[in-house]
């Protein structure tokens, strides 16, 4: 993505015009993540777009060459759709314009931003960015930076008091398709969606995290294989039943899963989860969307 030279503004007659607050758009998933845009409310409006000479443009063939617009009207920040081929959407939904939130999350194609609004923009910045360091942008999940080192923590805590893990190790069936057939925008929407349905499960004592691309892991602490395979088919079936539509189209998703667990040779969460791997890949050869340990 690249950015208009922006202007930061600063000084009495900024803080009238917005209450005191800066406001700025990060880009948290896509291309050059964690770059910055300061929003200047005295401009009539900032637009978003794959043509260069956009105010705010994004390397993207999902993003329209005019995609959306940023305005700032009555002491509110609002976003436009500038009826774009694939939409802008706000904290999950598609809007025509809607008003802007401090926190507010705007997809735009693959582009992911996030709007923050804060009397001290730049502390809200670098926590973002240390968000970022721990978070997958997409999903709003853990990343698997923070799953290993958070596993790594868990197999000693194991190793030194004989204690069970288990770690879940699943992947959306035929993803691919999904992508090929409807697009990569429907991909990315299954994964967002399915994250947060998912998420919505998980007790405060377990991890759930993006691993790659369409695979994902839950760590499971204290936790046998028997009641693992139990919480894997809950998550299983729940992606089954779970009606994804995308663009008006229902999209058919199912997971398969792998259970893996813990044993006293293992010193690394490579093994577990190359434990899990192998359970998964059984899953997989006895015909998709089902748990095997």
């Amino acid at each position: 993505m690249r950015g208009a030279q922006t202007r930061i503004m600063r000084g009495s007659a900024f803080d009238a015009d917005t209450g005191g607050a800066h406001e700025i758009l990060v880009t948290i998933y896509g291309s050059r993540i964690g770059y910055k845009v300061d929003l200047d409310p005295t401009r009539p409006s900032t637009v978003v777009g794959r043509d260069l000479d956009a105010d705010i443009s994004v390397d993207d063939e999902s993003v329209s060459r005019r995609h959306c617009r940023l305005m700032f009207l009555d002491g509110v920040w609002f976003i436009e759709d500038l009826r774009s081929t694939n939409g802008t959407y706000v904290a999950g939904s598609p809007i025509t314009r809607a008003p802007l939130r401090d926190g507010d999350l705007i997809k735009v194609g693959s582009t992911i931003f996030k709007f923050l609004s804060t009397s001290n923009v730049e502390a809200a910045y670098y926590e973002e960015i240390y968000r970022m360091a721990i978070f997958d942008g997409l999903t709003q999940i853990h990343n698997r930076r923070y799953f290993e080192e958070y596993t790594e923590r868990e197999i000693s805590r194991c190793r030194r008091h004989e204690r069970a893990l288990s770690l879940l190790l699943f992947d959306v069936d035929k993803f691919k398709r999904i992508n090929d057939r409807y697009g990569h925008l429907s991909g990315d929407y299954v994964l967002r969606t399915m994250a947060a349905e998912i998420a919505g499960r998980m007790r405060k004592e377990e991890l759930f995290a993006r691993y790659a691309g369409d695979e994902f892991v839950i760590v499971l602490p204290e936790t046998s294989t028997e009641d693992a395979s139990r919480f894997a088919e809950i998550v299983r079936k729940m992606v089954d039943e779970y009606d994804f539509e995308f663009d008006g189209r229902a999209l058919p998703v199912t997971i398969s899963v792998g259970v893996g667990a813990f044993t006293p040779d293992m010193v690394s969460p490579a093994q577990l989860v190359a434990a899990a791997d192998a359970a998964l890949y059984r899953a997989k050869e006895h015909g998709r969307n089902r748990v095997s340990t």
